[in-house]
């Protein structure tokens, strides 16, 4: 077993911590692991990295090739297309989509979201405030690191248990807010898989998981059932626009109407 992965954003946005938590869940399930860095700048908004290679044998090079990355996790969404093209044809990307404006020639973001949810395998949500919702702003990276557990080779509960080993010092609250958000993250990511299996188109997806409300547990089959079949309908991507667009959450079991 191989399984390669980058994890990036910018720097002041726990991208260090996202890899760190991910290296000792590796760890724990047992596999060998490699893993390199770049370090940015927090207080310039410089650009931050980790490549992590996961082996049930052991790893002889940090590097990830063009083409071999599984996945590429990103608290940051131009920074999850910078390394859109180490990714292999059948991998996913899983970003927030909330934009880090620090250069001058950053991108229009009508621009930066048409090629991002261009992407076949997409799981893009709006991580700050899934981050609002469980209980602290500061946790917007344990929602991104959620969203990308299920992708993973081995048990999302052992980057829980993680989560609470590494925040137990801090107090209650704030493991509760890391797990909430750590389990909304989930949610959007089941969600986003299972219309994605069911023929949903992409951009259709994309759109929609952005704006839905998710509680730190699956959403229930029949309301995914529910909008799948909506989604699916002609006025599909229709619908998906006006909610992107209206910019406010959606909770999951209501379908609004176009």
């Amino acid at each position: 077993m191989k399984y390669d992965m980058v994890v990036c954003g910018v720097g002041g946005q726990g991208v260090l911590t996202m890899a760190g938590v991910i290296d000792h869940a590796i760890h724990a399930a047992g596999l060998h692991l490699k893993q390199s860095e770049v370090h940015g700048m927090a207080q310039r908004g410089g650009a931050v990295s980790a490549f992590v290679r996961i082996s049930d044998q052991a790893v002889a090079s940090d590097l990830i090739g063009q083409g071999a990355a599984s996945m590429v996790v990103s608290v940051e969404p131009m920074e999850a297309l910078r390394y859109s093209q180490l990714l292999r044809p059948e991998g996913w990307i899983v970003t927030d989509i909330t934009p880090m404006i620090n250069v001058d020639n950053y991108p229009a973001l009508d621009a930066l979201y048409q090629v991002l949810f261009s992407v076949p395998r997409l799981v893009a949500l709006d991580a700050s405030r899934l981050a609002q919702r469980a209980g602290s702003v500061k946790v917007q990276n344990t929602v991104v690191l959620g969203a990308a557990a299920m992708h993973l080779p081995f048990a999302p509960e052992l980057i829980e248990k993680q989560l609470e080993k590494l925040f137990h010092r801090k107090g209650e609250r704030i493991v509760k807010a890391n797990i909430n958000a750590f389990r909304m993250g989930d949610a959007a990511s089941r969600f986003t898989a299972d219309m994605v299996a069911a023929g949903v188109a992409a951009q259709v997806v994309a759109r929609v998981v952005t704006r839905i409300a998710f509680e730190p547990h699956p959403v229930e089959t029949s309301c995914v059932q529910a909008w799948c079949e909506r989604l699916q309908r002609p006025d599909g991507l229709a619908l998906a626009t006006q909610l992107f667009a209206s910019d406010e959450p959606v909770e999951p079991g209501v379908i609004p109407a176009i």
